[in-house]
């Protein structure tokens, strides 16, 4: 049975002033109006919950035992709506759950997680890749709070910008035969590459646009994960191509050597996306400036 919650409201108000008229006062509302409201709540417990004692109305039973839940309830639905308007970050315990590019994961998260730790560090965060194909309905449903990714056809509920722009660079172990000659395309495309996918199939960003270009790589190795990518680099002939900021970390912890792709490819341009429905939340709105920020720092 489905109850007006500000059935409650009157019920806590009766509880607290312990008469109809002044708690149709309290309320701001008629005392017919407060007796309708009583009338409902008594039909609903099935039972008087106050009675009357000269002026007062005296509690029964059950509303003593029902008035502890209502007001917390209340009070958590008054902390819900305030918050809902204002958003303090040092005090938040909101769970945000974002959606990264997995070439972004080992150079933005920690960042993000530092302004997180700073700023808000009850906040818990959960990195989840979802399917491009799945990036709308997981945006409308609230399952995640933004994703950030390359530029996707969306509908009109779906905000975005572009934040970052990056450049494809290739990587290689230090002492690659590759690397003893002059690097051309030609020697560039001869290799054996990694190629890094969430997908089972299907071209890379890279191989797209080699296509576009009427050119065509060698794919040794079709994997998901950069960094079992850049392990597999570090111990073989093979090569592997990614975001140029993505490198400089891995090349860094893996000894590896950043090489200039011999061909003009485009750069990675990243889109920063949001749902309509939580475009004006103070906290949807703070934490997405919180990864413009660390993707910018």
């Amino acid at each position: 049975m489905k109850v007006d919650l500000n059935l409650f409201t009157v019920f806590e108000a009766i509880y607290c002033e312990g008469n109809i008229s002044k708690a149709a006062s309290a309320l701001n509302l008629s005392q017919p109006a407060v007796s309708h409201a009583l009338a409902k709540l008594r039909v609903h417990f099935d039972d008087k919950l106050f009675v009357r004692q000269a002026n007062l109305m005296r509690p029964t039973a059950l509303a003593k035992n029902v008035i502890v839940d209502v007001r917390e309830s209340l009070r958590q639905l008054q902390l819900s709506l305030v918050q809902s308007r204002h958003f303090e970050p040092e005090s938040s315990r909101k769970v945000c759950t974002v959606s990264l590019l997995s070439a972004l994961d080992a150079s933005l998260l920690p960042k993000f997680m530092e302004r997180l730790s700073q700023n808000a560090p009850q906040i818990n965060l959960i990195s989840n890749r979802v399917r491009r194909s799945e990036l709308e309905n997981k945006l409308s449903s609230g399952e995640i709070d933004f994703a950030l990714d390359i530029l996707l056809p969306v509908n009109d509920n779906v905000m975005h910008k572009q934040i970052k722009s990056d450049r494809l660079v290739a990587v290689a172990r230090k002492d690659h035969p590759a690397l003893t000659q002059a690097f051309d395309l030609d020697n560039y495309l001869s290799q054996s590459h990694v190629l890094v996918s969430s997908r089972t199939s299907g071209p890379s960003i890279e191989d797209f646009e080699l296509g576009r270009l009427g050119l065509q790589r060698k794919i040794g190795l079709r994997c998901q994960h950069l960094f079992s990518a850049c392990r597999i680099i570090a111990t073989s002939n093979m090569m592997l191509t990614l975001p140029e900021n993505a490198a400089k970390i891995y090349s860094e912890l893996l000894d590896l050597t950043i090489i200039d792709i011999p061909v003009e490819l485009p750069s990675i341009d990243v889109h920063l996306y949001w749902h309509l429905n939580v475009d004006k939340d103070p906290a949807n709105i703070w934490l997405r400036e919180q990864m413009i920020k660390a993707v910018l720092s």
